[in-house]
């Protein structure tokens, strides 16, 4: 009877819905395939495995803020850096170019007061700024090489420049200074240093019979 089902249910395209462990059992369509669906692993999710620890999250915003700003202090100090190094350099450069007394009568009219200087004894020893220029510090050096150049060029250009030359009250005592800077030791005992200046008696030092032209004050 049974097998006459059977035969009777093949017939009519009814398959055999038995367990396969009965005897002669045959699997549904699908009963038992363990392969995974397509597109995907078992137990995935639109084809596409997170992981043991689940999303990847991304960091915050403010993490990369801050690594910016970072990048952006770095490459600042490192700019302000070559600054001040380009303008040391620079400044030491620009300084003593313009020490030279072949700079000074560039444009002064002082041919006359560098050939005095050149011919005398001072030349191996002292140039135009170790006379003419404060040499208190760098900062006053520099300030008053500023304010001659300023105001030498201002006269030279504008045909200003007196003839004779003569020294200013300022740049007066600034030679007396440098006088004493040098020779303070050996004339400690001499003058009075507060009354009275070194040319009065060194009246050809060291420009010669000129020296008289670049002191004397006009009347």
């Amino acid at each position: 009877m049974w097998e006459d089902a059977v035969h009777e249910g093949k017939r009519a395209g009814i398959g055999d819905t038995r367990n396969k462990s009965e005897p002669g059992g045959i699997l549904p369509s699908g009963a038992g395939d363990t392969s995974p669906p397509a597109g995907g692993s078992a137990g995935g999710t639109n084809g596409g495995d997170t992981g043991a620890g689940g999303p990847r999250q991304n960091p915050p915003a403010w993490i990369g803020a801050v690594n910016r700003l970072r990048r952006r202090i770095w490459s600042l100090l490192a700019g302000l850096l070559v600054m001040v190094v380009l303008l040391t350099a620079g400044t030491k450069a620009v300084v003593s170019y313009t020490d030279r007394p072949e700079f000074c009568i560039s444009c002064h009219v002082m041919e006359p007061q560098y050939e005095t200087w050149f011919h005398s004894s001072h030349r191996q020893w002292a140039s135009c700024s170790d006379c003419h220029v404060p040499h208190q510090n760098l900062a006053a050096k520099l300030v008053g090489k500023g304010i001659d150049g300023t105001r030498d060029f201002y006269l030279f250009y504008t045909n200003q420049v007196p003839d004779p030359i003569h020294l200013s009250d300022r740049g007066g005592r600034i030679v007396r200074e440098n006088c004493l800077r040098c020779h303070g030791d050996l004339m400690e005992n001499v003058i009075d240093r507060e009354d009275r200046d070194c040319w009065e008696c060194h009246r050809s030092v060291p420009h010669g019979q000129g020296t008289r032209l670049l002191i004397d004050r006009p009347s």
